[in-house]
């Protein structure tokens, strides 16, 4: 018996510093703010693999095409940061706690190794630069790391990877050509980091 069983992943997109969309990675209805809801008797709109809430009714069309045309969640991610959503992983509270648990204390409850580490890496180079960054994380394919998107004017992304290596790309960066130079093997020393003014990885 492994107790409770893992609480589904959660995600917002956002658009333009805007929530689009609130998913679950579980089955479920897809509700939209921009319509009136279902009349009585008539059963909700569901997805296969998602629970979603639709934030921005510009946006309700082209991320309800990429779910259809989605075999996963993953998948459906994927798309949307193609197409210039910014993802941001929604922590279940049990993850948030961990996470501000002392470094000793979390190496004991299981922590290392594991994405909140890299997370925890990648915020600490931002503090390097940046005051009180808000960043949004992004999980690599195969086992990459981390991204840590500062998704302001000037703010950059700072790839994280499972040996704690980084490599940081301005703002001008796109998200897929910086992910290209991670998977190559790119990387920012450290020194340059606590050196930024923000044109770093350039």
């Amino acid at each position: 018996m492994s107790g409770a069983p893992e609480a589904a992943r959660s995600y917002r997109l956002l658009r333009g510093g805007r929530v689009a969309l609130e998913i679950r990675g579980e089955p479920g209805p897809l509700v939209s703010t921009s319509h009136p809801p279902p009349l009585p008797g008539v059963p909700p709109v569901t997805h296969s693999f998602a629970t979603a809430t639709f934030q921005l009714a510009e946006s309700e069309g082209d991320l309800g095409a990429l779910l259809r045309g989605s075999s996963d969640l993953d998948a459906f991610l994927e798309a949307a940061g193609r197409t210039g959503y910014v993802v941001e992983s929604i922590e279940p509270a049990h993850a948030q706690l961990r996470r501000l648990l002392p470094a000793p204390a979390a190496r004991s409850a299981g922590v290392t190794g594991g994405s909140a580490r890299l997370v925890t890496v990648g915020r600490s180079l931002f503090a390097m630069f940046t005051t009180d960054p808000v960043v949004n994380v992004i999980e690599l394919p195969d086992g990459l790391g981390v991204c840590l998107v500062h998704a302001v004017r000037g703010g950059g992304k700072i790839y994280v990877a499972p040996d704690e290596s980084a490599l940081f790309v301005g703002s001008a960066v796109d998200f897929d050509a910086g992910l290209g130079r991670f998977r190559d093997g790119v990387r920012t020393p450290i020194e340059e980091l606590d050196a930024s003014d923000g044109s770093t990885g350039e």
